[in-house]
């Protein structure tokens, strides 16, 4: 794996001395995109090292949560409504390839100099090195280039999506901005991912390496509620992502989605929470047996759930391998439709289209639930991920 870096040589440290490398992370402005990087943010953290996170302000306190220095950079442009209506536009008239070309050809490019210009700004004053950037962080990417700033990209679930445009729409958006910081084409850095490339790369890139995962700390402890709540009926746990319900022009495609999962829920013999973000409000239960709330830690609650309904996004189906918790795939956009296929042609659940009615997910959740083989490739999958070698931030800088 070769890092793009600089041309000047580094500083020689003292052989047996360990000095704390200064790590710039930086993420864009996907309400889960911090979480999805915590297999970056806690290694560095674990072996010592000044770790800053350099991102939008709805993440300061992310940043704090995790201990980490916090720098404002780039703003929350994904909250806008304009900006949200026009992709959902796109979305629901022309489906997911077209919104794809969208949103990673020419908003995200769009986006980039503003960041860069940020961030030149920040690393001129403090030079950081090493960056980690979030691989759709395209202006991150820009910064550390012009720099001559040791870089990497951290795969947040989008690295497919990224490889799979980069020469046809991507990298043809950005070049002008590139030129105008006298550098010359852009380029995808070397990728770190944390599961198995072939999960989910059809065929992937020489430069992606598989690194072990974590999660922060936080995430991995139930709340009071549900750890004195046992049943002996199975446990559902529904989740169709946070940007999903964030967009207020998806709200009511995914909460029609909600409410038909709910139907075929009430019709089975289990328990099930049901995580629905600023949707919960407007989901109602007579059943006692479904609980509908906000937010939960989900890799804890994976770790109880027998069967866990998910948009496919690559952290939450991590999350689920982690738990050994079979899924039922509802893939809503980017990456997710691929994901949730994926995961089913690996037997790790069954994948269903968004437009699903009750009565198939009713079948999906029941076939998952009634047998064991889901629950044994889950098992097999925990096991795989395990045995990745962790990120070593000394060595990947080293150009390991």
């Amino acid at each position: 794996m070769h890092l793009i870096r600089s041309p000047q040589p580094a500083s020689v440290k003292p052989l047996g001395v360990f000095v704390p490398l200064r790590i710039a992370i930086t993420a864009e402005p996907i309400p889960s995109h911090v979480s999805a990087l915590d297999y970056v943010t806690g290694p560095a953290l674990e072996q010592g090292h000044d770790v800053a996170l350099y991102a939008p302000v709805m993440f300061r306190r992310e940043a704090q949560r995790r201990g980490v220095e916090f720098h404002r950079a780039g703003t929350d442009w994904t909250c806008d409504f304009a900006v949200q209506q026009a992709a959902s536009e796109i979305w629901k008239e022309s489906g997911n390839a077209p919104f794809n070309r969208y949103i990673f050809g020419r908003l995200w490019p769009d986006q980039a100099g503003a960041k860069a210009q940020d961030l030149i700004t920040e690393w001129t004053r403090e030079r950081p090195d090493l960056v980690i950037a979030e691989c759709s962080d395209l202006g991150a990417q820009l910064a550390a280039k012009v720099l001559h700033l040791p870089v990497c990209a951290a795969d947040n679930g989008l690295g497919s999506v990224l490889v799979a445009l980069w020469e046809t729409d991507i990298a043809p958006a950005l070049t002008s901005l590139h030129k105008q910081h006298g550098q010359d084409t852009p380029v995808l850095p070397a990728m770190l991912t944390p599961a198995p490339a072939q999960w989910f790369y059809e065929t992937p890139p020489p430069s992606v390496r598989a690194v072990r995962r974590t999660v922060a700390e936080f995430r991995t402890v139930l709340p009071e509620w549900l750890d004195r709540s046992p049943s002996t009926r199975p446990l559902v746990y529904v989740s169709l992502g946070t940007l999903t319900t964030a967009m207020s022009a998806l709200r009511s495609v995914v909460g029609s989605v909600y409410r038909e999962v709910m139907a075929a829920l009430s019709t089975l013999g289990c328990d099930a929470i049901v995580s629905a973000g600023e949707l919960a409000k407007d989901l109602r239960s007579a059943d006692p047996r479904i609980r509908v709330v906000e937010h939960v830690p989900q890799p804890a609650l994976l770790r109880r759930a027998d069967l866990f309904v998910t948009h496919g996004g690559r952290a939450s189906l991590l999350d689920a391998v982690q738990g050994a918790t079979p899924v039922v795939g509802m893939g809503v956009f980017a990456d997710q439709p691929d994901n949730a296929a994926a995961f089913a042609r690996r037997g790790l659940g069954r994948a269903l289209e968004l437009t699903a009615a009750r009565g198939e997910i009713a079948d999906a959740m029941t076939a998952v639930l009634g047998n064991s083989c889901y629950g044994a490739a889950m098992t097999a999958a925990c096991a795989e991920l395990s045995q990745l070698p962790p990120l070593d931030f000394t060595e990947l800088l080293a150009g390991g």
